[in-house]
């Protein structure tokens, strides 16, 4: 089964609010603090400056290019901050990785020394045992009956050794 090509990264739940991030990586953030200021300022001299002839003369189209730049220059700076926000978010989270696989180190080293104190004493039950059917080999019979001690010393390397 092979993967679907992906053609594009959406970091908004919505296609076209997606179109943003690709002009903040390619654009620095003082650009848009630039655009938004000049939106500003371009909407205070439509209303302020009157007494000059060209102002009067192109007063609304001077306020629809500021208001679009102010709307444009208002939507990056939310973008900005989403991704600074996001930015701010994953590196909390590689830290708490980072925690994670620092403990989970810890706990396998522990797991190792465990182990192998078990496996030491498995070892040592297996030969006491293998001991005590050598000791007592003569107990038991070639017909296969059992005696007591055979019995013992089957529950005992059943239970690992312990009486």
């Amino acid at each position: 089964m092979a993967w679907p090509i992906v053609r594009h990264t959406i970091t908004t739940p919505y296609k076209y609010l997606a179109l943003d991030m690709w002009i903040l990586k390619w654009l620095p953030d003082f650009v848009f603090h630039l655009i938004f200021i000049a939106g500003l300022l371009g909407l205070a001299a439509s209303f302020v400056l009157k007494f000059v002839p060209f102002v009067t003369q192109y007063r609304v189209p001077i306020q629809v290019a500021a208001s679009i730049m102010i709307a444009i220059g208002l939507y990056m700076e939310g973008a900005i901050s989403d991704n600074n926000a996001w930015i701010e978010r994953v590196h909390v989270m590689e830290k708490k990785v980072a925690e994670a696989e620092a403990k989970s180190a810890d706990a396998n080293t522990k797991l190792v020394t465990e182990l192998a104190k078990n496996k030491e004493k498995i070892a040592a039950n297996q030969q006491a045992v293998k001991q005590a059917i050598q000791q007592n080999i003569q107990a038991i019979d070639r017909q296969c009956k059992l005696t007591d001690v055979s019995v013992e010393m089957y529950n005992r390397a059943v239970r690992g050794g312990t009486q």
